[in-house]
């Protein structure tokens, strides 16, 4: 996600202020910045619903009388700038993102994701191995991606070797760019994570019911297998940020376990704790459940 932040929105106590200037200049210290691109139910462009992982650094911030800046940033931009010490906290990320940049880490997960395909209805293409998926880019198929997100050795490997047959999208809402493409054929499998996938397709099933114009069948998007186990996701703080701050979101989100807020929050999304749910359950239905 190369492309510069555009539209960054501005929030009081529930979400998004923040101007390009917050990154050019000094934070400081009774401001953190916090920064990801749109990745609903995670991150959401929503002042209602701003996503559970917005609600749940906010709350925190303001339990403890620390003021938040967040700012929609595309991915790979918004990691050099936490990497620079420019943002603060960068939400989502994966262990390899965190190590790749040279983070520091909150200790607690905060949240997760799977390696999911998804293609039209009308495509009969399923994952089953890596042999599938290289099969199908070698048959001349496209793959829809998100620039600056890390997938594993596997699918990275393939990737890297077939990078004619990748779209990567890029920007503040690549997701729903890459739902579109896909039903419009211009993707004919997309990755990502089931939750994120099924938050958007829930939203634009709801959208068509309330239009009298239905959709053709073949461009309904469907799930199409999955690589790989679930993967934690954590938050990753800046090289300059100090351990006890980084030590003070882990803390908080166990009092929020244990006092029932965390749920709440959740709830909201439609979700439960992925702190509760098996690792090895394979949850492939419609219905959005965090696990881990």
């Amino acid at each position: 996600m190369i492309k510069h932040t555009k539209n960054l929105i501005t929030v009081s106590l529930a979400f998004w202020l923040i101007c390009t200037s917050i990154f050019t200049k000094p934070v400081q210290a009774n401001v953190l910045v916090v920064a990801s691109d749109e990745w609903c139910p995670y991150i959401c462009d929503n002042a209602h619903l701003p996503g559970f992982l917005v609600e749940i650094v906010n709350e925190i911030a303001a339990s403890n009388g620390v003021k938040v800046k967040f700012a929609l940033t595309p991915l790979a931009r918004a990691l050099d700038l936490t990497q620079k010490g420019k943002v603060d906290i960068l939400l989502a990320l994966t262990s390899q993102h965190i190590n790749d940049f040279q983070l520091q880490k909150s200790r607690l997960s905060f949240g997760g994701l799977y390696n999911d395909f998804y293609v039209r209805a009308s495509n009969p293409w399923r994952f089953q191995s890596i042999t599938d998926l290289a099969t199908a880019l070698k048959n001349n198929a496209i793959l829809g991606t998100i620039n600056g997100y890390e997938y594993g050795d596997n699918i990275g490997n393939l990737l890297k070797n077939n990078a004619a047959h990748i779209f990567s999208a890029s920007g503040n809402s690549p997701l729903q760019k890459q739902l579109k493409m896909l039903q419009l054929g211009r993707l004919d499998i997309l990755l990502d994570s089931r939750f994120t996938v099924q938050y958007q397709l829930s939203k634009l099933v709801n959208k068509s019911s309330r239009s009298k114009a239905s959709s053709m069948p073949e461009s309904a998007i469907i799930y199409a297998g999955t690589e790989g186990d679930f993967t934690p996701l954590f938050l990753g703080f800046s090289p300059l940020l100090s351990k006890e701050m980084i030590q003070l979101f882990d803390n908080e989100l166990i009092n929020f376990r244990e006092n029932g807020r965390l749920n709440k929050i959740l709830a909201k999304y439609g979700l439960r704790d992925w702190h509760q749910q098996s690792t090895t359950e394979r949850e492939q239905t419609s219905s959005p459940l965090l696990e881990g």
